[in-house]
């Protein structure tokens, strides 16, 4: 695997330090480093990175005088040694799955930069965001297109949505400008399109951004303040277009271009109501329950082991714009190999019957699925199978993910034992339920 070095700048950040660093730590790609810089902070933090740092040896402790997030994020990327580059925030945490996706899709793809959606967190409520609908690898002449009609949404902006090749940083020496205390972020990431021409958009959410109402948004509705702090950064926006096009596209988008000065961030201006928000905690396949009384029982095990998977297969459900049942019955198809009639599907899948026809047929007109009649017990029944190799390499992946988190910390001679173990309580279990062994 390869390694990554996670960047978080921190300052006065003790109250919601621990979750940052333990969504981090938690997550189950684990080649990483995790340099935590402290800029001074007044408060606990430099406790708190202290003890992280003796208690986990992926864990790069750094302390300096204050001096802004730009010269922290800075001396975070003098330090890393990752052939990747990710940056979090001291406030906002990471999903699970999170730095895995971005490594896979800039691998697979053979990608400079990854670019992925995101949650906003408003008090206890969560939206998904996104600028870019469709997955896929782009170039960065058609990047810089989509960004120039929104140009002031986070999901351009920010560094904490991307994933960044080390190597081309340091061959052209970029870094977050410290002469400026607004859109510093913009800048780099400009810089670093100027170096790049492959961008592979990711529709997973790999990030959970916590908006605090008042501040930002004030300055958003405020367009005479926006222009002010918008233009000691004009100058590098225009610069990226006018690098990237040719003099004829420059000058008939010059009034887009320009139109940066009064763009809006839809990220901030949204109200939760109009997102259409979820509960904090039920985003993606939803919220999870743990109970110690279950401790052992074959109903936690049953439990967990869904959740994982389905927290899995919740990737390929953002990437393929489906709801988590159509991606449930698609998973069925795709491990039995054949076709299967809807009791057989709503069986395996644990869906109502009603609730699978309805995925069924939204999943026959997408042509994810073949219809086909097969002979039961004499008798005619319609029968389904999985038609998308795109899909099925999604189900192959998520496989392997939840064998990886499965086996974590076993031999491989333990993981053989456990299959042959499995393998005779699997047969057991079917010869008194089914009155057969395995055939």
């Amino acid at each position: 695997m390869s390694l990554v070095s996670i960047i978080v700048p921190v300052y006065n950040a003790e109250k919601y330090l621990d979750r940052c660093i333990d969504s981090i730590l938690r997550q189950d790609y684990q080649d990483i480093e995790l340099i935590l810089v402290n800029d001074g902070s007044k408060d606990g933090s430099r406790e708190i990175i202290d003890r992280y740092a003796s208690e986990d040896s992926r864990v790069v402790a750094v302390h300096k005088e204050n001096g802004g997030v730009s010269s922290t994020r800075n001396k975070g990327l003098e330090l890393a040694k990752g052939e990747y580059i990710q940056f979090v925030d001291a406030d906002d945490w990471l999903p699970f799955d999170a730095t895995k996706l971005l490594v896979r899709a800039m691998e697979e793809n053979d990608a400079e930069m990854v670019i992925g959606d995101f949650y906003r967190v408003v008090d206890d409520k969560v939206s998904k965001k996104g600028s870019i609908n469709t997955p896929g690898l782009i170039t960065r002449n058609l990047y810089a297109d989509k960004m120039m009609l929104t140009p002031a949404d986070l999901y351009y902006g920010v560094l904490w949505n991307k994933l960044y090749r080390h190597d081309l940083i340091r061959e052209h020496d970029i870094k977050m400008d410290e002469n400026i205390s607004y859109c510093e972020d913009v800048i780099f990431n400009l810089e670093y399109l100027l170096h790049i021409s492959r961008i592979q958009v990711l529709k997973a959410p790999v990030y959970y951004y916590v908006r605090t109402e008042g501040s930002l948004v004030m300055q958003n509705l405020n367009i005479q303040s926006t222009v002010k702090m918008k233009t000691s950064v004009i100058r590098y926006y225009n610069e990226f277009y006018k690098q990237i096009l040719s003099e004829k596209d420059y000058e008939s988008r010059k009034p887009i271009i320009y139109g940066y000065l009064l763009a809006v961030s839809t990220d901030s201006l949204n109200l939760p109501i109009i997102d259409s928000p979820q509960k904090l905690g039920e985003e993606g396949s939803g919220r999870i329950y743990y109970d110690e009384a279950l401790e052992g029982s074959y109903l936690q095990f049953r439990y967990l082991s869904d959740s994982l998977m389905d927290r899995l297969l919740n990737e390929t459900a953002q990437h393929h714009g489906m709801d988590m049942n159509e991606v449930r019955i698609l998973y069925v198809l795709y491990r039995a190999k054949k076709d299967c009639t809807l009791d057989q599907i709503a069986a395996y899948s644990c869906l109502p019957v009603t609730a699978c026809a309805s995925a069924l047929v939204k999943q026959a007109a997408a042509r994810n699925i073949q219809i086909s009649s097969v002979n039961l017990v004499n008798s005619e029944s319609i029968a389904y199978g999985l038609t998308d190799s795109a899909l099925s390499d999604d189900f192959r992946k998520a496989e392997e993910d939840f064998r990886a988190i499965c086996y974590q910390g076993l031999s491989e001679e333990q993981i053989s034992q456990y299959l042959e173990m499995k393998k005779t309580i699997t047969d057991n279990i079917r010869k008194t339920v089914l009155g057969k062994p395995q055939s």
